[in-house]
């Protein structure tokens, strides 16, 4: 449905469930539906590493080492509330304990440090924090 075809110079592969094999890591892509913007979102998991590629998953503005073991969800609401910019729908949460049942030691982040460590408890405060903004009031 887009121009691929006419751009490349081989058919386009469409990855689906299973793992690539890449010789030393293998990766698997995750549909994330509207987590953490629009509907065709996604992210990639490498096996081996236990790496998630969470693209704009905990955005955080600022200046920040390359790669960190300090919490990460403080700063993704700080930069939520400058961009504003995660879809706040019913499958935000669900999605992102699915994610942490992947039980990632990386996060690798788009737009921040990559974290090393519990990436499953970050994943998880990530999804009590935006429970917390999508059950609060809204004022009018």
């Amino acid at each position: 449905m887009v121009s691929l075809n006419d751009l490349a110079d081989r058919p386009p592969y469409m990855v689906g469930d299973e793992f690539l094999d890449l010789g030393a890591k293998r990766i698997r892509f995750l549909p994330t539906p509207h987590v953490p913007h629009s509907w065709e979102s996604g992210l990639w998991f490498e096996e081996t590493t236990r790496t998630l590629f969470n693209g704009d998953l905990f955005t955080t503005p600022g200046p920040a080492p390359a790669i960190t073991e300090a919490d990460l969800v403080a700063g993704a609401m700080i930069g939520e509330d400058i961009f504003g910019a995660s879809s706040l729908g019913p499958q935000l949460v669900p999605t992102l304990e699915d994610l942490a049942a992947l039980q990632p030691r990386v996060l690798a982040l788009m737009h921040g440090p990559s974290f090393q460590g519990d990436g499953a408890g970050q994943l998880r405060g990530l999804a009590e924090a935006y429970r917390q903004r999508i059950a609060a009031p809204v004022a009018v």
